[in-house]
């Protein structure tokens, strides 16, 4: 655990109450996931059959329900009321549920062929330290999956701030900008920004009021780089061809599109994370 001197303690702290207290944020995750989605039946495509998986903040274990039967299935969550109400949804011995903190993971370096994060790392307040251990603990030629909403573009604030003054939010989206301009000059520029006042611990929970990490799909995919990673996938827009036969005015917008998006901008802006990484053998 971090000190108690650093500013995210208290934070982290509240936020573990509210996930210990409140069935109905599992129930309504467990209702949202019944269904594969095409995003995560691409990622989870990178998985053998066979290997061994640890899933951080895996909640109820919902990604359990599609990876069980395809390999040895750990799921890890910081709340003992998401993991006992995951426990009576699997025969036993199916899975491994492990209450843990995904900034301090109680596992072996190298344990895991597959390490996952599925939509929990926005509400990581140590995001910096939960991505190195999420890496420690992934085996050598492992891969390490990861989907979470992502705030590349500055305009884009998650929920978690709505119930901030105008003026605040705008200071926000003044930080955001300077920040993912620092990190298109210097891909080893992390800033791992958080949200110190998230609305759930205020005016209670609606979705995603609790996002506290304020994700930059940039900023994980430099800093995994930045430890030997090669990525596999990741989402992000790409030049396209201009299609023949258009007007000269959709043209001219194709061409200026392609054109940014070769110098590196706007790649990622209003784009979920959707990454996946491995690790040298």
């Amino acid at each position: 655990m971090p000190p108690s001197a650093d500013p995210r303690h208290r934070l982290h702290a509240g936020l573990r109450a509210f996930y210990g207290q409140h069935a109905a944020y599992y129930a309504a995750a467990e209702q949202a996931n019944r269904a594969l989605t095409p995003e995560r039946a691409r990622l989870f495509g990178y998985i053998r059959p066979g290997e061994r998986l640890l899933d951080v903040g895996c909640g109820s274990g919902e990604n359990g329900w599609f990876l069980a039967e395809h390999g040895r299935y750990v799921g890890c969550d910081l709340s003992f009321l998401a993991l006992q109400r995951g426990r009576a949804q699997f025969p036993a011995g199916q899975v491994r549920l492990v209450q843990a903190e995904s900034h301090a993971l109680p596992f072996a370096a190298h344990s895991f062929g597959v390490v996952l994060s599925t939509y929990a790392l926005e509400h990581f307040v140590y995001p910096r330290e939960s991505l190195a251990e999420m890496w420690r603990v992934c085996g050598r030629g492992g891969r390490l999956i990861l989907a979470a909403p992502a705030y590349d573009d500055p305009r884009r604030l998650p929920p978690s701030t709505g119930h901030w003054p105008a003026g605040r939010r705008f200071g926000l989206v003044l930080r955001q900008a300077w920040r993912q301009g620092r990190r298109h000059l210097d891909a080893h520029y992390f800033a791992f920004a958080c949200v110190d006042r998230p609305r759930v611990l205020e005016q209670g929970y609606e979705s995603d009021f609790d996002a506290v990490h304020l994700v930059s799909a940039r900023e994980i995919g430099s800093y995994l780089r930045a430890l030997g990673a090669e990525l596999l996938f990741e989402r992000k827009r790409q030049p396209r061809p201009v299609p023949a036969g258009v007007g000269l005015i959709r043209r001219l917008r194709e061409h200026l599109r392609n054109g940014v998006l070769r110098l590196h901008l706007g790649e990622y802006a209003g784009l979920n994370l959707q990454l996946v990484a491995r690790k040298p053998e």
